[in-house]
């Protein structure tokens, strides 16, 4: 039975490895009431927890910033952050709520220490990963986190795995970006990118899904991918989804890249618009409502994407469909 490898690529804000199992959870129900079929024969997933990278440099400043006072302080909103990013709205109320203190006990100069924190941890994540550009010790140490998820998933899965990445906020730029170099490195986008570091090479099979060739669906939810795109003449060149060599290894079984976005989330924005590459290789920019009614209307859905049915349930879709035709491969290329 060919199975499919999925992996979730986690944002900014994350402390705790768990942050996907309310999405896999959704995910596995999802695809075995459409597909007919248990998720667990059917899907192999993995998580990429990159946020190790960073984490320890972060939580270094925040309490040079603020003191041996705000250590407790910051492992609460840590543990918030978490439960947050597994779908709690009562973690989520607990971080806003928590925004509106000024200052801590023992550190009256450090004043609102959870927006602090939250700067630390979103503008923090994307200016050392993009620090790359100059030196890649950071960006390489990230992608090598995605490489071995990704050698994981061929291991179990197969070694020509159809593959299918949720990525989340800068999740989706890390994703793209570790894609990319993949693909330039087996000069798809010969461009004089330097591709895949040896160290990230390094954690890497000699396989097809190792080599990218087998991605198949990217879904990018609530990227900032547009804004990072400045940075590249014309917005630059989005990775190729679905890979040229699926079809060749598994016909007819389809893919997409599918943008996720909510209109109300300030860090989301369309990325088709971007240029003609963008329009060819991203089929859709989805708006989706994300979030509980009452909060839908509000910035603060950004966490929510891959927590939501209207999120996961097309996914799901697309999942069990490739699923059905790929156990039909072999006899219709037989019959052929």
């Amino acid at each position: 039975m060919t199975r499919l490898a999925v992996m979730w690529v986690h944002g900014v804000e994350i402390a705790d490895d768990r942050f996907a199992d309310t999405s896999m959870d959704l995910l596995r129900a999802e695809f075995t009431r459409i597909a007919g079929v248990d998720a667990d024969e059917a899907l192999v997933l993995r998580t990429a927890f990159w946020a190790p990278v960073y984490e320890r440099r972060q939580d270094k400043l925040l309490r040079r910033m603020g003191g041996q006072q705000a250590e407790g302080v910051f492992d609460v909103l840590d543990a918030l952050g978490g439960a947050t990013d597994r779908g709690s709205v009562t973690a989520l109320l607990g971080l806003v709520a928590s925004g509106l203190v000024r200052s801590l006990p023992g550190s009256p100069g450090f004043h609102f220490p959870t927006l602090r924190w939250l700067v630390v941890h979103y503008l923090g994540d994307a200016i050392s990963y993009q620090a790359g550009a100059v030196d890649r010790t950071l960006y390489d140490r990230v992608h090598k986190v995605l490489a071995r998820s990704l050698h994981d998933l061929a291991t179990e899965a197969g070694d020509d795995a159809p593959v299918c990445v949720l990525a989340h906020s800068l999740g989706s730029v890390v994703a793209s970006n570790f894609f990319y170099d993949l693909q330039a490195t087996e000069g798809l986008h010969p461009d004089g990118s330097a591709g895949v570091a040896p160290e990230v090479a390094a954690e890497l099979g000699d396989t097809p899904a190792e080599r990218g060739e087998t991605l198949g669906w990217l879904y990018t939810l609530g990227s900032p991918l547009a804004l990072f795109a400045q940075r590249h003449p014309d917005f630059g060149t989005p990775i190729t989804v679905p890979h040229p060599e699926l079809d060749r290894l598994h016909p007819h079984v389809g893919g997409e890249w599918v943008n996720v976005w909510d209109p109300d989330d300030v860090i989301a924005a369309p990325i088709r618009p971007l240029n003609d590459a963008y329009a060819r290789a991203c089929v859709e920019d989805r708006a989706v409502a994300v979030g509980p009614w009452w909060l839908g209307w509000t910035p603060l859905v950004h966490p929510f994407y891959w927590n939501d049915v209207r999120v996961i349930r097309p996914i799901a879709t697309q999942l069990a469909m490739a699923w059905h035709r790929l156990q039909e491969a072999p006899a219709h290329v037989t019959a052929g």
